[in-house]
């Protein structure tokens, strides 16, 4: 049976929609209440709603991207966490912050 649109919560990554469902959703407020700086992403999806995405500014979108690529506690990230990771990953494929990446200039 397909999932209830309202078991779902929308967000919006540069214009594309990545679904995630809601108890993914409660998983990822758990992890992200343990990472300093991620009090306006919180907040975002702690008011979502069924009608509206989730939208994120482009420095909130980095600082996701960094918090889900060191989650912690599971060898695969749930389905919906992995959709919304390589999407904030497509929206900014240069974006090197978790990485540890350093150019050959630098």
């Amino acid at each position: 049976m397909e999932a209830s649109r309202l078991d779902r919560v929308q967000v919006d990554v540069a214009g594309e929609i990545v679904e995630i469902a809601w108890d993914e959703r409660d998983e990822l407020l758990e992890k992200l209440r343990g990472v300093a700086g991620l009090d306006a992403v919180i907040a975002k999806f702690e008011a979502v709603g069924a009608s509206r995405p989730v939208e994120l500014e482009d420095g909130e979108q980095g600082h996701l991207r960094v918090a889900l690529e060191f989650w912690e506690g599971v060898s695969v990230l749930p389905d919906g966490i992995a959709c919304l990771l390589a999407a904030l990953v497509q929206a900014d494929p240069g974006g090197h912050v978790a990485t540890g990446f350093v150019g050959e200039s630098g």
